[in-house]
């Protein structure tokens, strides 16, 4: 008798714990649409398959930046959803498909069985990629016409460069880009302070506004002939594994990382080079529109924050 009513009793104290640590709470808002810790918890799955240097971070600072990307997309899709039908099973296989083959990935059977060992649902990672490359598409088709590109400069630039006697370089570099600060040196010392404990991939995910923060900054590798007089400058100023000091832009500033660099040996295709010079440039002026478009949004979102 004593076994039975011990039994029943470790059964109820069991249940009990169980239905506490599952108890759904309500931590944030967003135009009426709640972010629940049971979200929190899978978008940490999801930032983690990304970035798994996030898992250096506290427990609170972790949680912040999973609601912060969870408020994020909630706003790009409220916005999404008045230009596209984002529910064409098509273009979310085609984008995903895009997506773990840049993972490394060449069969979808392949990542499935990877996303199993994550805990993570195929079809729900499906949804988020499908939104950041519906949101890239919004933003070109609203803000293409605006962009400004001088050709006839670009080829000059890239004519005298390969024309100097000096050796040709590509970056691999990484980015920090935060908004306008009233006292930039204050933001910078707090920067690398975090940088110098967590790491500049972490310190992406927290501070940075560009959409490579998820990806812990990293922007990849670009020739020298794609960046601007103010950012080649920097960047040659410094070595493999060292930050540049802020370089202010039009809507904020940004902190490059230089993880590696090659020199240039290919040979010289003007009518390439400008072609993806062209590219670069367009792709880095509808990046500059996208923030300020989000930034517009955000402001005039309804979010409420259970402090």
């Amino acid at each position: 008798m004593f076994l039975k009513k011990l039994f029943i009793v470790l059964f109820i104290f069991s249940v009990f714990n169980i239905s506490k640590s599952q108890e759904i709470i309500i931590v944030s808002k967003v135009d009426g649409e709640i972010i629940t810790n049971i979200d929190i918890e899978s978008e940490k799955k999801y930032l983690l398959l990304l970035n798994e240097k996030l898992n250096e971070l506290s427990k609170n600072e972790f949680f912040e930046v999973a609601k912060s990307s969870l408020v994020q997309e909630i706003i790009k899709k409220k916005e999404i959803s008045k230009s596209f039908n984002i529910q064409s099973e098509e273009t979310k296989n085609k984008i995903m498909k895009n997506f773990y083959k840049k993972l490394g990935f060449e069969k979808k059977d392949e990542f499935i069985k990877f996303l199993r060992k994550k805990n993570i649902k195929f079809e729900n990672l499906k949804e988020k990629i499908t939104i950041d490359a519906m949101w890239n598409q919004l933003i070109f088709m609203k803000f293409d016409n605006k962009t400004r590109i001088d050709e006839n400069s670009i080829k000059k630039e890239i004519i005298n460069y390969y024309k100097s006697k000096e050796k040709k370089y590509e970056y691999n570099l990484s980015e920090i880009a935060i908004n306008v600060e009233k006292n930039i040196s204050q933001k910078e010392q707090e920067i690398f302070k975090y940088i110098e404990q967590f790491g500049f991939e972490t310190a992406a995910n927290k501070y940075s506004k560009s959409d490579t923060s998820k990806y812990g900054g990293k922007i990849g590798w670009i020739k020298s002939t794609r960046l601007s007089i103010k950012i080649k400058n920097k960047i040659s100023s410094i070595n493999i594994g060292e930050i540049t000091n802020p370089i202010q832009t039009p809507n904020g500033y940004l902190f490059l990382k230089l993880n590696d660099k090659r020199e240039i040996v290919e040979k010289f295709n003007l009518e390439r080079e400008l072609k993806q010079q062209i590219n670069y440039e367009k792709n880095r002026q509808l990046n500059q529109f996208s923030l300020i478009y989000y930034k517009k949004l955000k402001k005039n979102t309804n979010i409420y924050e259970d402090k």
